[in-house]
């Protein structure tokens, strides 16, 4: 068995569909279903993560017998006590018959005729109390559940920052006991008349009492004692001794005591609380404990003979683990998914891991709502996740924990979006905004993972910056498009900005394309009123170029950036006293670009740092040049409020 679903209502940041509090059968604050093996919470902090792995713990329990108790904070609303009631419903499927032996009573068939399990919470407040029960069946009343049938559905959770270490030390309340304990190595033997048979473990432990009581017994150790040590060595008799004539002082003269030493707990259950488990003599790393403590849970998981739910809830998977380490144990855990008969929700934080993982497991939280991003659920076809996950790396997973994305195609645009943001006012760091550079022309690959089946969209807003890409001649002539294979000219670019518009807009707003309003994006700049900074930062990163290609890879010293900048200031005047039409300037320093004298990226480089040196007094020129509009109106797209507007 599995779970299938999880329907909250009024938990915490999870409120009610229609925002009403009230508490309905149209309206959870979070329907999500899971698969059967692995499923993975991804979102920025605070979007509702543990929210969701909270509610799965409160209402089926786990292994470790955690106390957690549900009180006011717990209620969406609980300040202003608009939300005074609260529901966790969970449907659980994929029962074997003899698992569904168990819960007969509660059970019900699904259109399938397959076996399913609804069990809820239902709390609600009185006199500042929190009063709840849990119930299960396909009722409304439903029955509650009797305490072994409730046994068999808790689960395996690992929280967040976990201490393995004293996870898997000795003590009364051993994990690493528990979950041996659970295997059919360490249940109760019974031999043909069904006398208990006594384990190897307590033969192991009786055996060193009769030496520890034979060492304890004696002045001198003697030939015929089992003793693997020196036999000049003394035997711990005198130390009985002692004890023995402080107890005459202490107790009555006919009241004789007889101590003795050995090792407390000869039964199994006590001596598998003595156990632990280490790597080494020497103390281990968080990280390498970290993974011997998920081994070990894995143990119990697959346990060929174990009865009930087989559900790891791991929160931070990437704790105390570096980026190659996560790596491996995500990998081993989807490599080996048919080895596995168990399910695992696990919550991450991690880039690294979201490269990874497989985009249909993920489940994207936003704001108290979560989605879905398995196929069936998002505008995504099956080659497109076949795409994404050959090319999404840790630098673009970003944009799951982001407010707002920025999609561009190319290195340049990653590094000068940022500083115009900056310039303007729009810091993207502080909105939550991650900028994707995408590698490619595959805008709509990836837009797609924020487009729902029904044509709505995640409440991420995106931007995506592209090129027109109508190539130009020296007089401004177009040429033909890039972006489509077409070979007449191209008369207006008004056709080729509606199609853009068609192919990535979304009916709601949330996803909308910006583009240059020519050729490129360092074309249509240098139209602009800042050719002269686009000029010198080609020029510099030419000298860059020819240091590359002359295996000098020293930087550019200071006084050799201000004769460059010199140079290129003396021939855009020369541009200018010629009478240079802006279309003519703009090809001559496009020319550069185009014919991989000078770098894209390094020219981007330069001048990024060029327009931040006079951030202040460049902001209203940036904000007033048409040529910068679409990147600006961009950026404001991500960073703006429904009702905000642009100034």
């Amino acid at each position: 068995m599995y779970l299938k679903n999880i329907k909250i209502w009024n938990f915490r940041k999870i409120g009610t569909k229609d925002n009403s509090n009230e508490i309905r059968t149209d309206n959870p604050g979070i329907d999500i279903s899971f698969n059967s093996f692995l499923n993975v919470l991804i979102g920025e902090n605070n979007s509702g993560k543990t929210a969701i792995i909270d509610a799965i713990r409160m209402i089926l329990g786990s292994h470790t017998f955690d106390f957690h108790r549900l009180d006011e904070r717990d209620f969406h609303h609980y300040k202003t006590g608009r939300s005074r009631e609260l529901r966790i419903e969970c449907l659980l499927s994929g029962f074997s018959n003899q698992e569904a032996g168990f819960f007969l009573e509660w059970l019900h068939f699904n259109e399938f005729k397959q076996y399913e399990l609804r069990i809820w919470l239902y709390a609600y407040t009185r006199d500042h109390r929190v009063i709840y029960n849990v119930k299960a069946g396909i009722d409304d009343d439903g029955a509650f559940m009797d305490g072994a049938a409730k046994d068999m559905l808790r689960l395996t959770y690992l929280k967040p920052l976990r201490d393995a270490e004293t996870e898997l030390s000795p003590g009364y309340k051993s994990r690493l006991a528990q979950i041996l304990s659970n295997d059919p190595l360490f249940k109760d033997q019974f031999d043909d008349d069904q006398k208990k048979v006594k384990h190897t473990l307590e033969k192991y432990v009786s055996k060193a009492n009769n030496l520890i009581t034979g060492y304890f017994s004696h002045d001198s150790l003697d030939e015929d004692l089992e003793y693997e040590i020196s036999k000049e060595t003394p035997a711990g008799g005198p130390i009985k001794s002692k004890v023995e004539n402080h107890l005459k002082d202490f107790f009555h003269i006919d009241d004789i005591q007889n101590p003795f030493f050995h090792i407390s707990g000869s039964e199994l259950a006590s001596i598998l609380k003595k156990l632990g488990l280490s790597l080494e003599e020497n103390k281990s790393g968080l990280g390498a404990l970290n993974k011997l403590f998920i081994a070990t849970e894995l143990l119990l998981l697959q346990g060929k003979n174990y009865s009930g739910l087989r559900l790891a809830l791991v929160e931070e998977l990437e704790a105390h683990l570096h980026p190659q380490a996560q790596l491996r144990v995500i990998s081993a855990l989807q490599n080996k998914q048919q080895e596995f008969d168990n399910q695992f929700i696990l919550s991450t934080h991690s880039t690294t891991l979201a490269s990874k993982l497989h985009l249909k497991n993920f489940i994207l939280c936003q704001d108290g709502q979560a989605y879905s991003l398995a196929a069936g659920h998002t505008g995504l076809e099956e080659d497109d996740y076949e795409f994404l996950e050959r090319f999404l790396d840790a630098t673009q997973s970003n944009m799951f924990f982001a407010k707002g994305v920025i999609l561009v195609e190319g290195t340049a645009e990653n590094i000068l979006i940022p500083t115009i943001a900056e310039i303007i006012g729009r810091p993207l760091h502080r909105y939550g905004v991650s900028v994707v550079n995408v590698g490619s022309k595959a805008f709509l690959r990836y837009a797609k993972i924020f487009k729902r089946f029904d044509q709505s969209t995640l409440p991420i807003k995106v931007s995506i910056i592209t090129d027109l890409d109508i190539e130009q001649t020296d007089t401004g002539a177009t040429i033909q498009s890039k972006k489509r294979t077409v070979t007449k000219l191209v008369p207006d670019a008004k056709i080729e900005s509606d199609n853009l518009i068609k192919d990535y807009n979304s009916a709601d707003g949330r996803i909308q394309v910006f583009h240059s309003s020519l050729w490129t994006m360092e074309h249509d700049l240098a139209l602009g009123e800042f050719a002269e900074f686009i000029n010198c930062a080609t020029y510099l990163a030419q000298l860059s170029k020819s240091r590359t290609n002359n295996h000098n890879f020293k930087g550019i010293t200071s006084t050799e950036a201000i004769k460059r900048i010199k140079k290129a200031k003396e021939i855009y005047s020369k541009w200018k006293e010629d009478s240079l039409s802006k279309e003519q300037i703009a090809y001559k320093i496009y020319e550069r670009l185009s014919a991989n004298k000078a770098s894209k990226t390094v020219t981007a480089q330069w001048l990024s740092k060029m327009l931040l040196r006079y951030k202040s007094k460049i902001q209203p020129g940036i904000k007033a040049d048409e040529r910068f509009k679409y990147i600006v109106d961009a950026i404001y797209h991500v960073t703006k409020s429904e009702d905000a507007d642009h100034s």
